[in-house]
């Protein structure tokens, strides 16, 4: 993940101080019964979760048929289109620029379309509901966010900010307010309106008592939320999803402690293929005038998916910040070959066309000089740019993820076929 590379010197002067200081914030206490509980609830929510994103998904495939019959085209296939948003800090910037420059394609094959289901993680989840949302409004207020960050979204605690006692290095209230303004009663109200089609906005973040990746159906979240007028609880979902470790404090929802969505994955859909094909084939039998629909998943990676060579240095913490760029960088590649796989699998089950398409920032891209900013202004720029240049190019989407085990780079791939001439 691209935050890993300005956090770890961060978290290495914070372990050396623990070392020395010892921790200084006051424990959590509850009984194993308790936590017991707690971990059967989670798993009864999760089950119960997925049978309700399941049956939504279907009841999204009998909307879009609906439509196909009002405009005399029920035979025709239509597409059920996925976008899933990675982690990746300021990094955001580049896939907020793809979207903006997604919307330019004249191509009817490669245009932005209306997203049946969108996912987020971590940056990606700050992203996801404008993305849903999907008009040029709404992606150009979250490209400002993007441009206005720098370090008014994140101010270190203080020069003792790497001390124990304090929750992290940098206060995410700047962030937490700039959330509850650009998700307002009318943005909310839209996202309700989308739910109400059947339409998904799914956010991650990670349970860190238990342990647990954690999906946030935002959809019910905001029917609720306009219910009651507070919006409190989506604004943590949000947070939460973005917390970064130890930069940012985890956040409190319910009473359990939420962090980082990336912490356990950068990317996800939702649902398992089986899933999946169980719905459609439901779909299928219930509607048997309807074509199979068509599947296309797009994934917008915010990061690199290489890590630049470097000649290391015999010391404990540029040993840590580099073993964490290639672990994230090698999950993130195993992460887009799964995908693939996946889709191809679908493809095969129901008979119907499946395709996979993602983007990451080129491994070539020269951006400025990196800095221990968590948010700088001058390396988003860059990246957004790159990001309306490719997202305007269809060509760009790449379909093929290369096995993270061969060397190279998953974004420049050459034929592997022998010159038979």
């Amino acid at each position: 993940m691209p935050w890993a590379r300005n956090v770890v010197p961060l978290l290495a002067l914070f372990l050396a101080a623990s070392a020395v200081v010892g921790c200084g914030t006051a424990p959590r206490a509850m009984s194993e019964q308790a936590f017991a509980e707690r971990v059967a609830a989670h798993e009864a929510r999760s089950l119960a979760q997925r049978d309700d994103i399941a049956g939504r998904l279907l009841r999204r495939l009998e909307y879009r048929h609906a439509e196909q019959q009002r405009f005399g085209r029920a035979a025709e296939p239509f597409t059920y289109d996925v976008l899933m948003l990675s982690s990746g800090g300021q990094f955001g910037a580049f896939g907020v620029g793809v979207l903006q420059g997604w919307a330019e394609v004249l191509d009817s094959s490669f245009q932005r379309p209306e997203f049946d289901l969108v996912t987020g993680v971590s940056t990606g989840a700050l992203i996801a509901p404008f993305s849903l949302l999907g008009t040029d409004d709404s992606i150009q207020r979250i490209d400002q966010l993007y441009r206005e960050a720098s370090d008014r979204l994140a101010t270190l605690r203080g020069l003792l900010f790497f001390l124990p006692r304090q929750p992290s290095f940098f206060d995410n209230q700047p962030l937490a307010d700039r959330i509850a303004a650009e998700l307002d009663l009318d943005t909310v109200q839209d996202i309700a309106d989308a739910h109400a089609e059947h339409r998904k906005l799914l956010l991650g973040s990670t349970d860190l008592d238990l342990g647990r990746f954690r999906i946030w159906d935002v959809g019910p979240k905001s029917v609720r939320a306009l219910e009651t007028q507070d919006l409190s609880e989506i604004h943590r979902v949000l947070l939460s999803s973005a917390s970064i470790p130890a930069a940012f404090p985890p956040v409190d929802i319910d009473g359990v402690l939420y962090a980082d969505g990336a912490i356990a994955q950068a990317a996800f859909v939702g649902l398992d293929r089986e899933e999946i094909v169980e719905v459609f084939r439901e779909f299928a039998v219930r509607n048997p005038d309807a074509a199979m629909p068509k599947l296309r998943f797009w994934m917008i990676v915010n990061g690199f998916l290489d890590v630049e060579p470097e000649l290391m240095k015999v010391s404990w913490v540029p040993v840590a910040k580099r073993s964490t760029e290639v672990l994230t960088s090698y999950a993130m590649r195993v992460t887009l070959r799964h995908m693939q796989f996946g889709v191809e699998l679908l493809a095969r089950d129901l008979d119907t066309q499946a395709d996979f398409f993602y983007l990451a920032v080129p491994h070539d891209l020269e951006l400025p000089p990196q800095t221990q900013r968590l948010f700088d202004p001058q390396v988003m720029q860059a990246l957004a740019a790159e990001g309306r240049s490719l997202g305007r190019n269809p060509s760009s989407w790449r379909t093929e993820a290369l096995a993270p085990e061969i060397p190279g780079s998953a974004l420049r791939r050459n034929s592997v076929l022998p010159d038979t001439q």
